[in-house]
């Protein structure tokens, strides 16, 4: 069988063709030993692939010597939260994130609560490949369930972000938002939330059947369900949409109106930093307006290279309060030191009832700089090879090259970098108009063909 994409953003792959069984078996196994064979927290997406993903994974706990606790279904943020908060030795999510049916995957936790950064993912990855793990009839002696069931572990993330934001405002504020959480994880989570902040909302597409009624990628051009419940009534403040596990999270008008990704991490700095100076961390494609919200209230903003983790890593270095990604990632170290769709939720929530605003009047404050994501495949191509020819062509240009190569100008950027899941080269450019935006993706696009 061929082996899935392994990389720093976890293992991904189709079950049954690519991402097998026996192989996650061995990681755990593996990433157990390392930890030092204790506890282990697992909690998983709502796929249904999910339920057989974690026998396989407390087979490989137990057979290191750990005890494997499962908390269930829980979001991406909620299983890194758990982790930490019951003082486990390390964590396993059982998600593919935005990928649809029937990818699947497995996202290694740090003890700390954090995902894994690329030295440990690589670490963990080179133990397989050198076989260091017991044989199938070995693994077959040890059973498949887990050695605990924790069920308080949504209910602790809960608390956590409720303790770091003004509840009381928010309940005196009389919000009612719209929610489509996909019928993925935070399904069983968001509405805790929203309740203890005496927040009204109607949802769509929120049970935990793990049926993705649409493409998994909270963008709003896949969000009409959503857009189509905020259109047929009056009286909202906004809407959210959730990613298959939790940790994104996207934004939309109260009236239907299409918002980018890229203002969710601008809409949670204007709550945090209007009681809190901090710089904040991002990475390099994320959008400019993140500049210009930063500049509003006297911050920096530091850039870093691409992946989660180099973004904790530089909010750990900095004592940074605030970071996050243009895709509707926010990252809220009071809470956990991931992306958190809940929190951001929280956060937005609690920046609408600061200033009485809602979703459209808040971005409006803002220019929304047109941005364009594309990708084209590279499938047989080397990346290396690939970005090195880019690099020559516009070396004349002003380049940043700490991760893939990024060329800026005076009316936009575009940036270009291999995947770390899948065999293409994602192309994201930002202009200050929709033109100059898709000028500069098919300049670059153009070239790779």
């Amino acid at each position: 069988m061929k082996k899935p994409i392994m990389s720093v953003s976890g293992i991904r792959g189709k079950v049954g063709e690519d991402l097998s069984f026996e192989l996650l078996r061995a990681v755990a196994f593996i990433q157990t030993k390392l930890s030092g064979g204790k506890k282990i927290v697992i909690g998983r997406d709502t796929r249904p692939s999910g339920e057989n993903v974690e026998k396989a994974l407390c087979q490989g706990v137990r057979a290191a010597g750990g005890e494997p606790v499962s908390i269930g279904i829980a979001t991406t943020p909620t299983t890194c939260f758990a982790t930490k908060h019951f003082a486990a030795s390390g964590g396993i999510i059982i998600t593919a994130s935005h990928n649809p049916h029937p990818y699947n995957g497995y996202k290694p936790v740090h003890s700390s609560g954090r995902l894994f950064n690329a030295v440990e993912s690589q670490k963990l990855y080179g133990e397989y490949d050198k076989g260091n793990f017991p044989s199938d009839a070995e693994f077959e002696k040890f059973s498949d369930a887990p050695a605990k069931i924790e069920t308080s572990a949504v209910e602790a993330h809960i608390n956590a972000i409720l303790k770091n934001v003004n509840v009381n405002l928010i309940k005196n504020a009389k919000i009612k938002v719209a929610v489509d959480a996909i019928n993925g994880a935070a399904s069983g989570a968001f509405p805790q939330l929203l309740s203890a902040l005496g927040v009204e909302y109607e949802g769509v597409n929120c049970k935990l059947d793990g049926d993705f009624t649409h493409n998994p990628e909270p963008r709003p051009a896949h969000l009409g369900d959503l857009a189509d419940l905020l259109k047929s009534k009056s009286g909202f403040w906004g809407g959210f949409a959730f990613d298959p596990d939790g940790d994104r999270l996207a934004t939309m008008g109260e009236n239907g109106e299409a918002i980018c990704e890229e203002m969710t991490l601008a809409l949670s700095m204007m709550s945090v930093l209007a009681s809190k100076k901090s710089d904040i961390a991002t990475n390099l494609s994320t959008s400019m307006v993140i500049d210009d919200v930063a500049k509003n209230f006297g911050v920096s903003v530091v850039r870093t290279k691409i992946g989660e983790a180099n973004v904790v890593d530089a909010i750990r270095e900095k004592n940074i309060l605030l970071g996050g990604e243009g895709n509707g990632g926010v990252i809220y170290p009071a809470v956990s030191m991931v992306r958190d769709g809940l929190a951001g939720l929280a956060l937005i929530i609690e920046c609408m009832a600061k200033n009485g605003k809602k979703l459209t009047q808040l971005t409006s404050q803002y220019k929304e700089y047109p941005i364009v994501k594309e990708k084209i495949s590279i499938d047989g191509l080397n990346p290396s090879e690939v970005l090195a020819k880019l690099t020559d062509i516009f070396a004349a240009e002003k380049i940043d090259t700490q991760d893939g190569l990024k060329i800026v100008y005076d009316d936009g950027w575009v940036h270009i970098r291999s995947s770390n899941t899948e065999p293409i080269m994602r192309v994201y450019a930002e202009g200050i108009t929709q033109k100059r935006a898709d000028e500069l993706a098919k300049k670059v696009m153009d070239k790779i063909k």
